[in-house]
């Protein structure tokens, strides 16, 4: 079944359906365990999972994490609570600098550029479109990744569309919040593995109702949201250190090269017409 969601021939969805959300059923359909012929698991640790220090948190949202483990052998009649994500930050963040509200400024980063690159390629063997969301305690500027893995959001991901869940996937993230709280930022990317930041009629046709979603999860209007397309393809070349993770700002761009593949995060408004300003800020 799995198998089928991730990974389906390129042959099988054109570009135009890129894009398209769905509104699912019910909730009750929530329970889904990740299955490891995606190749979407739970990180650790050393996977950049959050730990709860630094400016810049990832949180792995796993639908099946929600329940806790059944006993084990080695610890009879003992359940095990999962692990969870931290809870996303909502205060003030210092030192982010005068940048006007609808710009989004990209961390000049190592750390944040590689957590980017990794939910991108989301760890699965064949390269499909899925699904992210960065959000932030101001306006402008990311300080959370919110690894939506679970094949439970998804109808279909093929190299050329997927076709999410669009509402369980909002609900969750602002499940995590504290009640009553709300980011100041939200940005929705999904992937193009073919290496294009253009949006297709499928994406401006869902635009408005993926960010309805977000609205209506929260409960609030109070917060700026971007529609974003994350590119990559490969380089075809050997970047030194000095070379990798070296970010170069277009007009609503940023590029810059990993290993082996160049990455561009494209940002647009709610409808996904509007190019939005980026930038690219301090180091993190």
């Amino acid at each position: 079944m799995f198998d089928r969601i991730f990974g389906g021939s390129d042959d099988e969805d054109d570009e135009e359906r890129s894009g398209i959300t769905l509104d699912g059923n019910s909730d009750d359909d929530w329970e889904v365990e990740v299955s490891a012929h995606t190749g979407f698991t739970q990180s650790s640790p050393d996977d950049g999972e959050s730990s709860g220090d630094g400016w810049f948190r990832t949180h792995t949202i796993s639908l099946g994490s929600d329940t806790k483990t059944a006993p084990t052998a080695d610890e009879p009649g003992t359940t095990v609570d999962p692990p969870t994500p931290d809870r996303p930050g909502t205060g003030p963040k210092a030192d982010t600098g005068s940048y006007d509200r609808g710009t989004f400024v990209f961390p000049r980063s190592k750390d944040f550029m590689q957590k980017i690159e990794a939910r991108g390629l989301n760890g699965a063997h064949n390269r499909v479109e899925t699904v992210y969301v960065l959000a932030g305690n101001n306006y402008t500027t990311p300080t959370d990744l919110f690894r939506l893995d679970d094949p439970g959001y998804y109808a279909s991901a093929t190299r050329r569309s997927v076709r999410t869940y669009g509402r369980k996937m909002a609900k969750k993230v602002a499940a995590l919040y504290p009640d009553g709280e709300a980011p100041k930022l939200l940005v929705r990317f999904h992937t193009h593995p073919g290496g294009s930041t253009r949006p297709s009629d499928a994406d401006k046709q869902s635009a408005k109702q993926i960010r309805d979603h977000f609205r209506k999860s929260f409960g609030t209007n109070d917060f700026e949201f971007f529609h974003g397309i994350h590119a990559y393809k490969d380089h075809d070349s050997n970047p030194g250190p000095e070379a990798r993770h070296a970010p170069e700002a277009r007009s609503n761009s940023v590029s810059w090269r990993g290993e082996q593949y160049r990455h561009e995060l494209a940002l647009f408004g709610p409808k996904f017409r509007n190019p939005k300003k980026t930038v690219i800020g301090d180091d993190g």
